[in-house]
């Protein structure tokens, strides 16, 4: 079973070791940037490919249900009512939406689970299935958030990130 492809009906997210509900799909996506090094003087054929950067990016689409709860939890606190400004441009010291963007330097973890089966009870025949780690995609900060209603459709949001450490594989 544990050689089975990896398929929505049996993947778990998790953020911040909480389960994710609603979510229709992840997307993780890593580039790494390479530049030409050549021969030298009297060769145009490339030595080897130095890497230079690498970046990491992912989105997600979720049902939409209630625009409080959607989406990665605390991937971007909204629930401040009228304290949008910071602190010195609004003359309060009260909790706000810029400074939460501003000063979050921690970002979210990201766990990727994949269900097995890992027994079944011969009294009842169920399954009794296990979470093991796939992937986890630490220190990922908000870029976009948005919601989408189409008529006929169920609504949807999507947000997209940038994180800061390569995915790492289970063990």
């Amino acid at each position: 079973m544990a050689d089975k492809v990896l398929t929505g009906a049996i993947a778990i997210i998790k953020v911040q070791g909480v389960a994710v509900g609603k979510m229709k799909d992840i997307s993780i996506n890593e580039t790494i940037g390479r530049i030409d090094v050549s021969k030298g003087l009297g060769s145009i054929f490339s030595d080897e490919f130095a890497v230079i950067k690498w970046s990491g990016t992912c989105s997600c689409s979720f049902w939409e249900i209630n625009y409080k709860v959607s989406g990665v939890k605390n991937a971007l606190r909204r629930v401040f009512g009228a304290n949008i400004l910071s602190q010195i441009a609004s003359g309060n010291n009260q909790e706000n939406f810029e400074d939460q963007v501003v000063l979050d330097d921690l970002g979210v973890d990201v766990d990727v689970y994949k269900k097995l089966t890992d027994v079944i009870d011969p009294n009842t025949g169920l399954i009794k299935p296990k979470a093991v780690p796939y992937a986890t995609v630490r220190g990922m900060f908000i870029e976009s958030d948005n919601v989408s209603i189409t008529e006929g459709n169920v609504a949807g949001r999507n947000q997209s990130f940038r994180y800061l450490f390569p995915v790492t594989e289970s063990n």
